[in-house]
């Protein structure tokens, strides 16, 4: 067996160096509290409420993306865990996992220390439980591997898989596999939330606000938690999030909309938390209608200026798209060839020459068979580049003779109707490096039978490069596989890649304890505190 201690993800360079941490101040922005009698109770007990525009339909893990909220929330924890260079390490397991020469036979050591909330001790056997359950209850556990047997002997916890899976401790840190006890009733998961061993317990959940509250877990085996209760606001309006903190209605916004956050920065009372981030704002286009003529897509990429959209629309704290994946990484971003670079003059010419022509006068294009085009363009607000990069472009589109029309739902109607293809084009942020490595994001996303390609590309090439890409070792080779794939993607038209965010948490000067990091998966923890 051969030893794979803290085994390195392909690493992310970071757009800054660390988390940047401005406007220390030492008091809250409204000396009459926060909302929360300064962080306290009638009763004395400690308690925030964060702002964000992200928020889960239900607290079951398994579905949808439901587990990023249990482990943002502070309920449940993986057995490994990112640091912010994307490398890997034990959380729940220690570090000494192996795996056998071929990847498919992986042994970890969960923690003899780890207790669920409920009190019960976490042991291999209900780790093993509680993997099976994403597979045998969820639809997404195919998507990273699939195993042949997962054998359980004390705390030593064995994976078998079918085929190679040399990053599987970067899959297990998914917050897809977050670790829950489900020797429980679980019947009203998705309401009550499950057993974790996070710092907090589940107190209440309103599925129609999305509002969550969780208190302090009693029974947290990795030290004291410095918080009683902490409540999660949900809100995809951005003047509503940035309101609510100058009021001091709340102590911590995720995710601020760039054009707010400087005014936090430059204010002694507010601490800004910057991470670069794995994340890519896409624009889908859909190939099932319309959008099936190259000369259409390319047209439409040729004339979008993602660099003036960065750079003024979203006051430089963006960086502009080209590749799938973001250039604070080292997958090809100024290597790679973009045959729609910005080049408007073509875009014109390219649609003159196919026949989409103004036949009626109105100043729009009609398709080459005289159809009317009228893209409709679906997004959401809780990122706040999403409108902007909306609205730009279906402004600029105009003078190029393309009619598109928003349409703004809430971010799990997005993604439903994202997997549905119900949509002509579709603006969704997705963190690529969700498993450290593109790998995950390329299968669920481009390939012929991936969850979310509803809108249409195949091609065979591509889907060689992602199954040679899952069965590859060498971080080198990885990284070049990753990039073919990349180029095809390019070279197809079959993508806009809008930008790449900078994320970010704004929280009043007595909070301390609340991360921002380029995984996107860690908010709270025992360290989280309000004086």
């Amino acid at each position: 067996m051969k030893s794979t201690r803290r085994m390195p993800g392909l690493l992310l360079s970071l757009l800054m160096l660390g988390t940047l941490l401005t406007g220390c101040g030492g008091s809250s922005a409204d000396d009459s509290g926060t909302g929360t009698a300064e962080g306290s109770s009638a009763s004395g007990e400690k308690s925030m409420v964060i702002a964000t525009g992200q928020s889960c339909t239900t607290l079951d893990p398994v579905l949808n993306y439901d587990g990023w909220y249990t482990v943002r929330f502070g309920i449940g924890q993986t057995l490994t865990k990112f640091d912010d260079d994307f490398s890997v390490s034990g959380w729940l397991v220690e570090d000494d996992y192996t795996s056998s020469d071929d990847n498919t036979v992986w042994i970890f050591t969960v923690r003899d220390d780890v207790v669920f909330s409920n009190g019960t001790k976490l042991t291999a056997e209900l780790v093993k439980a509680s993997i099976e359950n994403v597979f045998e209850n969820g639809t997404r556990g195919p998507e990273y591997f699939t195993y042949e047997s997962i054998e359980a002997d004390g705390q030593t916890l064995t994976i078998t898989t079918a085929e190679a899976e040399p990053i599987l401790p970067n899959k297990l840190a998914d917050p897809l596999f977050v670790i829950i006890d489900t020797s429980v009733d679980m019947t009203n998961i998705a309401d009550e939330g499950p057993v974790g061993t996070g710092p907090f317990v589940v107190d209440t959940f309103d599925v129609t606000t999305k509002e969550i509250t969780v208190s302090r877990n009693e029974n947290y085996w990795a030290g004291e938690v410095a918080m009683d209760q902490i409540t999660f606001m949900y809100t995809e309006d951005q003047s509503t999030l940035t309101m609510s903190l100058q009021s001091g209605d709340v102590d911590a916004v995720y995710n601020l909309s760039m054009t707010a956050v400087g005014d936090f920065e430059n204010d002694p009372n507010y601490n800004v938390i910057r991470s670069a981030s794995g994340r890519t704002t896409h624009g889908f286009m859909n190939q099932n209608g319309l959008l099936g003529d190259e000369v259409l897509r390319q047209a439409l990429l040729r004339y979008i200026d993602r660099d003036t959209y960065c750079e003024t629309l979203l006051n430089g704290q963006y960086v502009p798209g080209k590749t799938l994946v973001t250039s604070a990484s080292n997958y090809g971003y100024d290597e790679l060839t973009d045959i729609n670079a910005y080049d408007p003059e073509s875009a014109v010419q390219l649609l003159d020459d196919a026949g989409y022509l103004d036949i009626d006068g109105d100043g729009y294009r009609e398709t080459p068979d005289g159809e009317q085009i009228d893209l409709q363009f679906i997004y959401y607000t809780g990122r706040p580049e999403q409108q902007i990069v909306v609205e730009a472009m279906q402004a600029e589109c105009m003078n190029l003779g393309i009619r598109i029309t928003p349409q703004v739902y809430d971010s799990q109607t997005v993604m439903d109707l994202l997997q549905s293809g119900d949509y002509d084009l579709c603006c969704v942020s997705i963190n690529i490096m969700n498993i450290g490595d593109p790998e995950s994001h390329l299968r669920t996303y481009f390939t012929s039978d991936g969850t979310y390609n509803s809108f249409g590309f195949r091609n065979a090439e591509f889907d060689a490069i992602v199954e040679e890409l899952s069965a590859t070792s060498d971080a080198d080779a990885r990284v070049e596989l990753v990039k073919e794939a990349e180029q095809i993607l390019l070279d197809e038209s079959v993508c806009i890649y809008f930008c790449y965010p900078i994320m970010n948490f704004v929280t009043t000067g007595n909070v301390s304890g609340i991360t921002s990091t380029p995984a996107d998966y860690y908010w709270v923890s025992e360290e989280t505190d309000i004086q």
